[in-house]
């Protein structure tokens, strides 16, 4: 179910055209001196997921899925610089992930919904924000195997 939730998103992230890559998050931005993605870049995990039972073989979950948007782009920092049209570019590439994801739903999840987003601290030089969505599901795997 949870597989089925982050094939759709990535799907659905193919429509911002600004995105280089798009990937499961296995740790591509915290491991490594030269991280292996192509900025800016989305990476996907399902870092929470909270289970009840709903009849014999049946869960509902609740899951959070955490989409890290991350870039790393060389600015002038300089105060007498003239100020450049990328300057806030993070932030129109924020809202064009919430844009494709903000209520994508499919055959076994509910309609996405964006519970928080926040800057990650980084010393790298990354600029990274964790942009959290709420969704719910049912799992009756165990229910097929009775």
């Amino acid at each position: 179910m949870i597989k089925d939730t982050l094939t759709a998103v990535k799907e659905a992230l193919k429509t911002v055209p600004d995105l280089r890559y798009t990937a499961e998050d296995w740790g591509q931005l915290d491991f490594f001196n030269q991280p292996p993605v192509r900025f800016p870049c989305v990476l996907l995990d399902a870092e929470e997921v909270r289970y009840s039972d709903s009849g014999r073989g049946f869960q509902q979950g609740e899951a959070s899925l955490t989409v890290r948007v991350a870039d790393n782009r060389v600015f002038n920092g300089s105060f007498q610089a003239p100020a450049s049209q990328a300057e806030f570019a993070m932030f129109d590439l924020l809202q064009a992930v919430y844009q494709a994801l903000q209520g994508l739903s499919g055959p076994g999840f509910s309609p996405l919904t964006r519970s928080r987003c926040v800057r990650a601290r980084r010393d790298d030089g990354i600029r990274e924000f964790r942009m959290s969505f709420d969704f719910a599901f049912t799992d009756a795997d165990a229910a097929k195997k009775r």
